[in-house]
């Protein structure tokens, strides 16, 4: 008779063949874009390690899972979806032996992955302001083995003075500015990856330094420093704490982006109330274009407030199970005046509502403005489709210091320019 196995045999049998398939997943999703050696360090960390409270096998699902809320019930930290590490690891471009400071520790996870990419000879040093989730994180590298990567409880805007420079920076939490030490603890030729907000619609881009007149950049009248984005890719992040935080407060419901102000009665009575629908003409290719058109869409039409909706307590609005979702405001600050407007699938609309059939995608419309703003949206669709459906691969986005001369002569509706404490973000379409 044999003997019986542990039953921890069991579950570490079911963990690698969940990562396994985890592996494979990300593997078809990412084709060759995803590097041998990112899915060779997906194949080796054992991710069930620093997520325990999820089980062994829901572990290594393709999906992201909340750590920690505030007092306000919202989200503080996560463990990040997968595929969209793997995107960002990629963007990264990290090599053996590559030094690495990581904004934002979260579970160890992340840090951990970066730590198989580079190997012994790199180092990865990772800082939260979080004592917790320091705690958690080092406990979970020691118990997966990762005990090599340096973890720091501080603020992470400031870096890491004592170790830069480093060969590449990585920002695992939502950001609206970009701290000057990011940039200044950068190696020449060093990259940084951050999920910066544009106007509350959030981009893992990866930023590499430029000179635009780099031989007479110390004599007096020479540009400044510049800072260009090599790629871009919607993502959703937990927003930054610390001296470089949102500059808005993170309400229950709903906020603002850039902390512009909205009357919050009128829109929560707008959003309560009977919406318009406008169509999307033409109809969308693929449902990555719906993020496309509604990038350009936040982009293009910047006189209006970015909005987003995170929660609905008491059942107020009737789409609530569409939750969170991004829209535009206008009038924000005159209830008679205002309105808002969201971009979703018709299926997705109609199951709300039951309405005949109607067009792939709509502009819906809420308050006393909603339908002359959702016409006013749709109409925009057209100029978008003339452009040839423009999105987060035709972004071109530039980041200065604050104050720094911009290049050249923008053309008018082409650029719009986000000024933010330390740096511009000049954000443009390729033409």
């Amino acid at each position: 008779m044999q003997p019986l196995e542990p039953a921890w045999i069991h579950r570490q049998e079911t963990a690698d063949s969940a990562r396994a398939r985890l592996v494979e997943e990300l593997r078809r999703r990412g084709g060759s874009a995803l590097s041998r050696s990112v899915q060779d360090a997906f194949a080796r960390v054992p991710r069930h390690v620093f997520v325990p409270e999820v089980g062994p096998a829901a572990a290594y699902r393709d999906e992201a899972f909340v750590i920690k809320c505030g007092p306000d019930g919202l989200p503080v930290s996560s463990s990040s979806q997968p595929a969209m590490m793997a995107i960002m690891l990629d963007q990264l471009g990290l090599e053996p032996g590559h030094r690495v400071l990581e904004i934002g520790t979260g579970t160890g996870y992340n840090a951990a992955v970066m730590a198989e990419v580079v190997g012994p000879g790199g180092q990865v040093v990772s800082i939260d302001i979080d004592p917790d989730l320091i705690a958690r994180a080092s406990a979970g590298l020691a118990a997966a083995g990762y005990d090599q990567v340096t973890v720091l409880c501080a603020d992470g805007g400031y870096g890491d003075p004592a170790r830069a420079p480093f060969d590449r920076i990585i920002v695992t939490a939502g950001a609206w500015d970009i701290a000057p030490a990011w940039l200044d603890q950068l190696e020449p030729g060093g990259l940084l990856v951050l999920p910066l907000s544009v106007r509350g619609i959030q981009l893992s881009v990866a930023l590499r330094r430029s000179y635009r007149r780099d031989r007479d950049r110390h004599e007096p009248g020479a540009a400044a420093d510049e800072w260009a984005a090599m790629s871009a890719w919607r993502c959703g992040f937990v927003p930054m704490l610390g001296a470089f935080r949102l500059p808005e407060p993170r309400p229950l419901t709903a906020q603002m982006a850039d902390g512009h102000p909205v009357a919050g009665p009128a829109l929560q009575a707008a959003l309560a109330g009977e919406p318009s629908d406008e169509q999307v003409v033409p109809p969308l290719g693929s449902p990555a274009e719906l993020a496309d058109l509604d990038l350009w869409l936040t982009i293009t039409a910047a006189e209006l407030s970015r909005i987003i909706i995170l929660a609905a307590p008491g059942g107020w609005f009737p789409m609530a199970g569409l939750l969170p979702f991004g829209g535009l405001v206008g009038n924000a600050m005159e209830p008679d005046l205002l309105g808002a407007a969201i971009l979703l699938p018709a299926e997705v609309a109609h199951g709300q509502r039951a309405q005949r059939a109607g067009p792939d995608m709509l502009i819906r419309g809420f308050g006393p403005g909603g339908a002359d703003l959702a016409a006013y949206l749709a109409g925009l669709t057209g100029k978008w489709a003339e452009a040839g459906r423009p999105g987060t691969a035709e972004l071109q986005l530039t980041v200065r210091p604050a104050g720094a001369p911009a290049s050249g002569a923008s053309r008018p509706g082409s650029t719009l320019v986000l000024q933010r404490p330390s740096v511009s973000i000049e954000v443009a379409w390729v033409r």
